[in-house]
């Protein structure tokens, strides 16, 4: 299932009804930890995250519809090996391991042990664990702009960019066909950007009919929350391709200037999988602003000039010039020039126009973003040529 999304007016968010809960067990060792995993998806924990196991003792993150007071009832009416419930609270729960032997003191004689023998060094044991992999284990990566995860083992596929925009995709490998998570990214106008969670989800709807057809239908309510403090989204809808009934759950997020999207299409299998990667990229993604540093201050021109005809003939030239001064508050002002002139036989003619525009410069990284006092935006990624030149995206500014 190959997915190609258009870059969209988006933003990301997420979050499914089941919430993590973390659940310590004491009292065991390395043999019990299965049991413990069946022991909590038996009463509907889903995703069991084992952390490492100290002094017999193991901090374990799942995923349960329900608080930890409602998990622990579980696991005490069920009498299995996670019976013995210490203590909880909305978002944990402490219990000790039982055996399902019960507990069977030694005899007199094994009390007392074997006879010492002084002289002879311990046996060291190898023990093997098959530990089972977290498929969605990742790192934040610290960029110069800001932060995002990546996950280990995922491809990933640059989908396009531009000006203001950018979008990848990223697959899980070996499960290209079960799940695609597209993440995209940019600073739209400030119309767009206040309309994020009507305009977006719009696009979005339009898109998936074109994709899988007149079926797409949305699947629940769209529903409001945060990501880290910024105003976020969350919906899904229903599809299917190729006979497969797909999932799109789509997360969007408003981070001051900047809009994001999060989308994971998938199969039932590769929602249940993967799908809480949706929710782990949207909480990673930052932006961070740094100041302008003083070479970029100053104006800076893009100059053309053209012509033709020579001599008694027809005459025809034309000039053009862009110019953009930035102040070290990170303010800006552009102006742009254009004339023409002809010469020819009959008579002369020259015809000149002016504008211009002003605003503020966000730099991130490599990237600035103009901000025009009339709400529109354009960014690019910059870099200073010696002291004499700035070059904004493909094109070379000459510091007048």
């Amino acid at each position: 299932m190959r997915i190609l999304l258009l870059p969209l007016l988006l933003a990301a968010c997420g979050g499914a009804k089941p919430a993590d809960i973390t659940v310590t067990v004491s009292g065991v060792g390395m043999p019990e930890l299965e049991s413990v995993r069946g022991g909590l998806e038996s009463q509907g924990a889903t995703d069991v995250r084992p952390g490492a196991l100290k002094d017999g003792k193991v901090t374990i993150t799942v995923r349960f519809a329900g608080k930890g007071s409602d998990l622990a009832a579980k696991l005490a009416a069920a009498k299995g090996v996670l019976r013995d419930v210490k203590g909880f609270d909305d978002t944990s729960v402490q219990v000790v391991y039982a055996s399902p032997l019960g507990v069977i003191g030694p005899t007199e004689e094994q009390a007392k042990g074997p006879p010492a023998k002084p002289e002879e060094k311990p046996v060291e044991k190898e023990i093997k664990v098959d530990a089972k992999k977290d498929p969605l284990a990742y790192r934040v990566h610290q960029l110069q702009g800001g932060t995002i995860a990546t996950f280990e083992g995922w491809k990933i596929v640059p989908v396009g960019a531009d000006g203001n925009w950018t979008a990848f995709d990223t697959t899980p490998p070996g499960k290209e066909q079960d799940f695609v998570l597209r993440v995209v990214f940019g600073t739209p106008n400030r119309g767009e950007l206040e309309s994020i969670f009507t305009a977006g989800p719009e696009l979005v709807r339009q898109f998936l009919t074109q994709l899988f057809g007149a079926g797409v239908r949305r699947s629940g309510e769209q529903k409001k929350c945060t990501f880290g403090g910024d105003e976020a989204m969350v919906e899904e809808y229903a599809a299917e391709a190729q006979g497969k009934k797909l999932t799109v759950r789509v997360a969007y997020i408003k981070k001051k200037d900047v809009a994001v999207a999060v989308l994971g299409i998938g199969t039932e299998a590769g929602i249940k999988e993967f799908g809480r990667a949706i929710e782990i990229t949207a909480q990673s993604i930052s932006f961070q602003e740094s100041p302008l540093e003083p070479a970029l201050v100053g104006t800076w021109a893009l100059e053309k000039y053209t012509s033709s005809g020579t001599g008694t003939s027809s005459q025809f030239s034309y000039s053009s010039g862009r110019y953009v001064t930035i102040y070290p508050n990170g303010a800006f002002s552009e102006s742009t020039h254009s004339s023409a002139s002809s010469r020819s036989s009959s008579g002369t003619g020259d015809v000149m126009v002016e504008g211009g525009d002003r605003g503020r410069i966000v730099k991130r990284g490599s990237l600035l973003t103009f901000h025009y006092d009339d709400g529109k935006t354009w960014s690019t990624d910059y870099r200073l040529d010696g002291g004499q030149g700035l070059w904004m995206g493909k094109t070379l500014y000459l510091k007048q």
